[in-house]
């Protein structure tokens, strides 16, 4: 029974990898900033899971924090370092950030402390700006703004509703292929070199400026 208990697990470990790698896809090319994503452990692991679960983050090979652990799983935000600085460094998200007390200006470690300090009281809603979030809507949530949400949207929505839909679209479309990468790769090392080659600069950009 132990040796049918540790084979389910380890297919667990495989099957959560390439779901990571779909998952993360954006944030490896540098079309995301980050991707805050529950990472559920096998079966009766328990939270002690939770170690043996970076074994997997380990594999793929993207930064990560982990902001809380439970039996269920590692509440885990992948991250872009690149990206990730640029999103925080957008005046909307420095404004915000200054207002609500962050440590602006100390650099990405400091925020990303400053998120998992926070996050063990309660989830902190300012994470949007880490996962790439317009700054509009960011704001809007964190002041109860009127939103112009509709069903299927991947976070709600405030003011222009343009910009935010075109990069909800945009990162779709990068799932979508990933998926295809991940089901049709010779191997990780293969699957990974093809999502970051993934050419998300221009569209990106063209997108960033209008949110």
């Amino acid at each position: 029974m132990l040796d049918l208990w540790s084979e389910m697990c380890a297919r667990h470990r495989v099957e959560t990898l390439a779901y990571l790698a779909m998952k993360t896809a954006a944030v490896r090319c540098g079309a995301k900033p980050g991707e805050l994503l529950r990472v559920p452990l096998c079966g009766r692991q328990g939270a002690g899971g939770c170690e043996r679960i970076r074994t997997v983050f380990a594999q793929l090979a993207l930064p990560y924090r982990v902001l809380s652990e439970s039996g269920d799983g590692a509440l885990t935000l992948f991250y872009h370092p690149a990206r990730l600085a640029e999103a925080l460094a957008r005046p909307g998200a420095v404004a915000v950030l200054t207002a609500r007390g962050w440590p602006v200006g100390h650099g990405c470690e400091a925020l990303l402390g400053e998120l998992a300090r926070r996050w063990r009281r309660a989830p902190a809603h300012e994470v949007g700006f880490f996962i790439g979030y317009p700054c509009k809507d960011v704001a809007g949530f964190l002041s109860s703004a009127p939103e112009v949400t509709r069903p299927g949207d991947r976070w709600r929505v405030f003011v222009e509703e343009g910009p935010s839909r075109l990069l909800m679209r945009f990162h779709r479309r990068i799932e979508f292929w990933a998926a295809g990468v991940c089901a049709t790769a010779p191997g990780r090392t293969a699957c990974f070199r093809r999502l970051a080659a993934f050419p998300y600069a221009f569209r990106y950009h063209q997108i960033m400026k209008g949110a």
